[in-house]
């Protein structure tokens, strides 16, 4: 019998968009799947939607509430992630269209993983995805490629470094659920997916499926969306901004002193002395050159040796 993976959707003013997604849900081949939605205090017609849907598919679709807003997609996410109780589970955006067999695919890659290194080892999965604009028209063929984002080695310090982790493309299990829901301060983690990845990939295994599962829809409403790493007016935006990337470079460096504090006692020496350089206000020279296998770009490579 297949498992339960349950999918988890956070919801804010998404009326425009949240129907497609919803049928692409529906139409999913995996068919032990369940939908837990919340809605952040929606002022169009998000909740009523999602009533509807609740209403007409009571046994896949659960609503639940959070007293207050959240605000921000981190904290939403991270809230429904400790509401949830599945062995497995998947995060979803409310202006995406999946492929009917997202879900399988990402399950069945969770399940070959935990069959080689067992459930108690914290798992991720994710895949690539397929920019596309408002009407569903595709913008570029993989986002991984557009982004310039790599992963023939995925360590847990070049994703401190870099996410190439997108959370509506991901799948985890449990035990990684459980570690990483440890941390107590998550206002210092710039992403749940970005967290996510990073403990994976220091704890337990990352799998990355190549091939897209889903359409990743950009409309200029998207809490984070899809950057063209190689647009030639991106890199001059960036370097035009220098104080935009000591921004995000700090935000990176809280980021791994969180990581610190909330794992030291099963870090090794080596994790410890990495953190406690890479989070210094300035980490030096020395010690970009000596991670520069984990940093991907010239222009990043740059950027953090004169921002970082």
């Amino acid at each position: 019998m297949q498992p339960t993976v349950e999918i988890l959707l956070a919801a804010y003013n998404g009326e425009r968009f949240l129907r497609e997604q919803l049928d692409s849900l529906l139409a999913q081949t995996w068919e032990q799947w369940h939908l837990t939605v919340s809605d952040d205090g929606s002022t169009d017609g998000t909740p009523a939607i999602l009533d509807g849907y609740a209403a007409q598919y009571p046994d896949r679709i659960r609503r639940v509430r959070h007293e207050g807003r959240f605000g921000n997609a981190r904290d939403h996410f991270f809230w429904l992630m400790k509401e949830c109780g599945a062995s497995y589970m998947m995060f979803c955006d409310q202006d995406d269209v999946w492929h009917p067999d997202k879900v399988e695919k990402t399950m069945r890659a969770l399940l070959e993983a935990e069959d080689e290194a067992g459930t108690d080892t914290p798992m991720l999965v994710f895949t690539d995805l397929t920019p596309v604009d408002e009407k569903l028209r595709p913008i570029a063929s993989s986002l991984m490629k557009m982004q310039k984002q790599y992963t023939d080695v995925i360590d847990y310090r070049a994703l401190l470094m870099q996410n190439i982790v997108t959370g509506c493309a991901t799948g985890i299990n449990r035990a990684l659920a459980a570690l990483a829901g440890q941390c107590t301060d998550t206002s210092q983690v710039i992403m749940h997916d970005w967290w996510l990845g990073v403990v994976a990939a220091r704890f337990g295994k990352v799998v990355y499926l190549d091939e897209s599962t889903m359409l990743y829809r950009q409309h200029g409403g998207n809490s984070v969306g899809a950057k063209n790493a190689g647009n030639l007016l991106h890199i001059v935006g960036r370097v035009t901004h220098l104080q935009d990337i000591r921004n995000i470079i700090l935000k990176k460096k809280q980021q791994a002193q969180v990581f610190f504090k909330t794992y030291t006692k099963e870090l090794i020496s080596e994790d410890k002395t990495f953190l406690k350089q890479f989070s210094k206000a300035r980490s030096g020279l020395g010690f970009y050159m000596q991670h520069r296998k984990s940093i991907h770009g010239f222009f990043r490579f740059a950027g953090m040796i004169m921002q970082g």
